[in-house]
């Protein structure tokens, strides 16, 4: 294989475990909503959820993040190891560096961070040149 088809492989599985914080999160919320509704109808006074639900929704939210770094690690790798820059992948990373925006403190710092690389660097990754220069005949 060559060094560009790593690259977009590199790339795609970076921009697929990107979401993984997302998961995290929902599997978080169906554990802790069907503990909840267990409580509800066994009509306990004293709500208590157990110890192996608490660590399982704990260590899905977990894996959700630290498989959000390696997206981290694979998207930096694919763009500056690798060399992969395309049209489409410049459009993802803009993508998902606005969603990180809301993902305050950590998420808002590195998302305005990717943001202002990418902007820099746009002709790079083969944009018809500059954004505000005049068309010509």
């Amino acid at each position: 294989m060559n060094k560009e088809t790593i690259g977009k492989y590199v790339a795609v599985l970076g921009l697929l475990l990107f979401w993984a914080p997302l998961w995290g999160i929902v599997d978080s919320y169906l554990i802790m909503s069907s503990s909840f509704q267990e409580i509800t109808l066994f009509g306990s006074n004293e709500p208590k959820i157990s110890q192996e639900e608490m660590s399982s929704t704990a260590l899905s939210t977990v894996t959700g993040f630290i498989l959000f770094l390696v997206a981290l690690c694979f998207l930096t790798f694919s763009v500056v190891g690798l060399n992969y820059r395309t049209k489409w992948l410049f459009w993802a990373l803009i993508i998902y560096s606005t969603l990180l925006l809301f993902m305050f403190p950590v998420g808002t710092v590195l998302g305005v961070t990717v943001l202002a690389a990418l902007v820099l660097n746009r002709k790079k990754f083969g944009l018809d040149g500059d954004v505000t220069k005049p068309l010509t005949k």
